[in-house]
């Protein structure tokens, strides 16, 4: 396993389904010029996600060929399908920019945690469950998709108190201005408060 230098740090965003991670996540990614480390999967890709920008979309045999191999650092399975993180991603992305960001679901940000320790942030995104029903509504979920995704809110949200922040995604603009902050202070880049 590759061990973390001094400065290298991993953000790893995660949050009940529909709570804004993705975008929260790729925003604050965008703003702090930090590079995200993509998880592999074998569920059909969504008519709005782009393959290498969302995830890496792979058959159950490439997947389970590579989990023989142990390339996977973490591996979980949702809803009859399979998710992994590449040690060798996650390496190459800290020594190429020295931080990276994820995009996870309570369990896999709990092994990251327990894999590097200090050296994970854990980010909890949320809205309440209205809000997060009519967001999968507003991105084309089936019902029987979101009936899912809603049964798994309290086991998404169950561990939220353990993560080092928390924030209300109700509206963007302010979480996204609290996570930058907040962010910024482990980059110690010191950027300035033009406000």
């Amino acid at each position: 396993m590759y061990e973390l230098k001094d400065k290298e740090l991993i953000f790893v965003f995660t949050g009940p389904n529909g709570a804004g991670r993705k975008t929260v996540a790729d925003m604050a990614g965008l703003t702090l010029n930090i590079k995200q480390v993509l998880s592999y999967t074998t569920r059909t890709r969504r008519a709005n996600e782009v393959e290498a920008e969302d995830y890496f979309f792979i058959t159950k045999a490439d997947f389970d060929v590579a989990h023989e191999q142990g390339q996977f650092i973490e591996i979980i399975e949702f809803a009859g399908n399979s998710y992994g993180i590449k040690s060798e991603d996650i390496e190459s992305q800290l020594e190429a920019s020295g931080c990276i960001y994820l995009i996870l679901n309570r369990e896999g940000a709990n092994i990251l945690k327990k894999l590097y320790g200090d050296k994970v942030i854990r980010i909890f995104i949320y809205a309440d469950r209205d809000e997060l029903i009519k967001r999968q509504q507003e991105r084309g979920d089936s019902p029987e998709q979101i009936a899912r995704y809603m049964n798994d809110f309290e086991k998404e949200s169950a561990n939220r108190e353990e993560c080092e922040h928390l924030y209300d995604n109700s509206d963007l603009s302010h979480t996204m201005y609290d996570i930058t902050k907040t962010l910024e202070k482990y980059l110690d880049r010191s950027l300035q408060d033009l406000d």
